[in-house]
């Protein structure tokens, strides 16, 4: 027999009786109170709901203002300016801000500007034929209400907001207006519901009448609540405090019931054993569950009978057995690197605070950083990389499982080792058994290396009592190492100028953040016709406003942004940047200027994104591809020449320009231009600085112009400084580049330089 059928049994034949005599005259006095509480209940919800609403309105409002009380939306309406809608009404703004149309209108009601998306599958939205409701109401006529809500048969209603458009001060005249508006569609209604636990659908408008509560039956409760007069929401609720209220009373009624000790005893004797002892077991044993510990998640069952609870138990340890295995799958992705199996960063953080609570506790941080690892990935593939990473923990943990010390990978080439001594003869000892083993070659599948490694060493708590103090400072003492010929070690206590290595970490850390905090700006240096009368385009170059160091050049930065992974970022706003900027030139001045950008090294090796960041810039800005220009640095080219020439065939095949820069200072120029397949070859001004006073270079770089006019190549000469230079230059054929013309300058100025060079000199 199951459970509810030997309890209700039991208590259903013993208190029948008085059942039948209580409930005909205490009933009714102890629900009707629990029906008020629920008419309450559902009011208090009809509140929310109304505020939920309300809410939605005022963001959608503050966010109309925004735009509206702008002196750009200002001007733009004013002065009919179509580059605002270009630079302002993309997809991405809509997405950002929630909103899924937006509309200027002028006093008359005529809509000026209009665009709108449908934000769950990115489509451009109809205005003129989907939304006619909304037309109607907002688009001839300008409607006393800042908010309001209409119904759209396509998409279910719409809250609309309107502002007029203003300067950023409020000022101006209310000539014109802006309407945002947000669907407000059947997952809208969905997350409503959800975020606010209530039962609510759209019913047919009854206008602005007060909420009538209704019992639909005798488990639920419904009122209406209206929001203008194309929106009705009915709220159900559940008549929870009737229910309990009626469920309790039968309980009460039940308890008045048992009249003797002994119906009493005999009901908790088999509530006891059939119920309250076994849950309370089991309860106990799921309170002694602890994933933090290696413990087998089991739960010991109940022998006394089979019913419910014998399921429920079963059911438990069910649960229990998959908790556990996911648990120890969660721990693994958590704490350990999937690539060599070490424990991470993550672990590493957990293994020092549990050492740091131990009175007394005193131990080593050994920072190792790889010396040639780049290399390897540079000349045999990351996959080669990944390999190489494998065998080095395979190699160093076999040695330091012999000791108390632990091995953790933090990232990329980066090792970091927790010695329990602090003593420096057997760190040294330990430190150089490490370095000796990373000295012998290893067999890769696709070649044979050899690396070594660069050890910086600090100590807890002499150095430092945090972890993120302590791994700086090993970093610092790792970098003196480095500069000390690589392939040693050095104790940050033994470091001479401690503050240059704070301020070069500074310095990365600085770097790492300098394009989101918009101090990099670009300077442009002109490219000049071949006969050097004419600007037919730009060079973009990248400089960085230091917050404290002022304006620092490429030469001292991009090297550091290579080595700390910044130059991905800073590459692809430099694509963006210098793409905007010269289309906008183009279309304001009506030119076809082009424009040349620089590409690294790591983005060479990353096709596929490099790729992708020029292909959202040039349909961001709709500039025309044959107007980009994307420059290769010649000594970037000497290994993995099978990727960058799919690169070259990638950009090529979008109509982008190709070229080869700094020519003439690589390992192998000549070979370069055979695979390559490049569209123009940027000559390095090292050539051009004795011409044409030497006879030598003369001859040298008539030779190399006679070589590319065969090949085909469109040839631009750098370094041009002098009148005479450009008047041998000429005489082959060759676009101009030099601070002759001028040196780089702001985007603002190159209208002055091109100016100047209108009339020829």
């Amino acid at each position: 027999m199951k459970l509810k059928m030997k309890t209700a049994g039991m208590i259903g034949i013993t208190m029948g009786a008085f059942i039948i005599v209580l409930f005909l005259f205490i009933r009714p006095l102890l629900i009707n109170d629990a029906q008020l509480i629920d008419r309450e209940s559902l009011m208090i919800d009809l509140s929310r709901v109304e505020r939920y609403i309300g809410a939605e309105a005022g963001d959608l409002q503050r966010t109309t203002r925004d735009w509206a009380y702008w002196d750009d939306s200002y001007q733009a309406v004013k002065d009919q300016k179509t580059g605002y809608i270009n630079s302002n009404l993309r997809p991405e703004t809509f997405s950002n801000t929630g909103i899924n149309f937006m509309m200027f209108v002028d006093d008359e009601g005529e809509i000026v500007y209009s665009e709108g998306y449908d934000l769950t599958n990115a489509s451009r939205l109809d205005l003129e034929n989907d939304f006619e409701s909304v037309s109607d109401r907002v688009g001839r006529s300008i409607v006393p209400e800042r908010t309001f809500i209409v119904r759209n048969e396509k998409y279910g209603h719409f809250l609309i907001s309107i502002e007029p458009v203003l300067t950023n001060e409020q000022e101006g005249s209310e000539a014109s207006y802006l309407i945002l508006g947000k669907i407000l569609d059947t997952s809208f209604f969905e997350i409503m519901k959800s975020s606010l636990a209530v039962d609510l659908q759209i019913v047919d408008p009854i206008g602005e009448k007060v909420p009538e509560i209704k019992e639909v039956n005798s488990h639920l409760l419904s009122a209406t609540v209206s929001f203008g007069k194309d929106l009705s929401l009915e709220v159900h609720k559940e008549r929870k405090y009737y229910i309990e209220k009626l469920k309790s009373t039968n309980d009460l009624f039940l308890t008045l019931s048992i009249a003797t000790l002994l119906l009493v005893f005999l009901v908790y004797y088999l509530m006891d054993l059939f119920v309250l002892s076994r849950i309370s077991h089991l309860s106990i044993q799921m309170k002694g569950v602890n994933f933090d510990e290696q413990l087998s998640l089991n739960i010991k069952k109940s022998k006394k009978a089979k019913d419910e609870i014998t399921d429920l138990e079963n059911s438990i340890q069910e649960m229990l057995g998959s908790l556990e295995k996911a648990h120890g799958k969660m721990s693994n992705l958590a704490f350990y690197d999937q690539l060599t199996s070490l424990p991470n960063r993550f672990n590493l953080y957990k293994e020092f605070e549990k050492r740091i609570e131990i009175n007394d506790s005193s131990f080593a941080v050994l920072f190792f950083d790889l010396d040639g690892f780049k290399q390897v990935n540079d000349l045999h593939g990351h996959s080669s990389g990944d390999e190489l990473l494998k065998k080095i923990s395979e190699r160093l943990a076999k040695i330091t499982e012999k000791t108390k010390s632990q091995l953790f990978r933090i990232g990329g080439d980066e090792f970091i080792l927790l010695s329990c001594s602090i003593e420096r003869k057997v760190l040294c000892y330990e430190a150089e058994n490490l370095l000796e083993a990373l000295r012998q070659e290893f067999v890769l599948s696709k070649a044979t290396v050899s690396i070594s490694s660069s050890v910086g060493i600090s100590f807890y708590p002499q150095d430092a009592d945090t972890l993120d103090d302590l791994l700086q400072y090993a970093d610092s003492a790792m970098y003196e190492a480095k500069k000390n010929g690589r392939d040693n070690y050095v104790f940050y206590k033994d470091l001479s100028n401690k503050n240059h290595y704070k301020n070069m970490l500074n310095f990365k850390n600085n770097l790492m953040h300098a394009t989101a905090k918009e101090q990099l700006f670009l300077e442009y240096q002109p490219i000049m016709d071949r006969t050097g009368n004419q600007v037919v385009g730009v060079e973009a170059l990248v400089r960085w406003n230091h917050p404290e160091k002022g304006r620092i050049a490429p030469l001292h930065f991009i090297p550091l942004a290579e080595e700390i992974g910044a130059i991905k970022d800073i590459g692809e706003w430099v694509i963006r940047k210098a793409i905007k900027d010269i289309g906008e030139w183009n279309n304001r001045y009506g030119q076809s200027l082009m424009v040349a950008v620089n590409v690294s090294k790591s983005q060479l090796q990353n096709k596929k994104e490099l790729l992708r960041a020029i292909d959202s810039a040039l349909f961001e800005n709709n500039f025309p591809a044959h107007l980009l220009q994307v420059e290769i640095t010649e000594s970037d080219t000497v290994t993995g020449h099978q990727e960058i020439g799919a690169l070259i065939h990638g950009l090529k095949s979008r109509n982008i320009c190709v070229a080869m820069d700094d020519f003439g200072v690589g390992t192998s120029s000549l070979f370069h231009l055979i695979t390559m397949d490049v569209d123009v070859v940027k000559i390095d001004r090292s050539f051009l600085q004795k011409v044409p006073a030497s006879k030598k270079d003369t001859i040298l770089l008539t030779g190399i112009y006679r070589t590319l006019k065969e090949l085909n190549i469109q040839v631009v000469t750098e370094g041009v400084e002098t009148a005479e230079q450009r008047e041998f230059l000429m005489a082959e054929q060759t676009h101009l580049q030099g601070y002759y013309f001028s040196r780089p300058v702001l985007f603002e100025q190159l209208k002055e330089i091109q100016e100047i060079w209108k009339i020829p000199v």
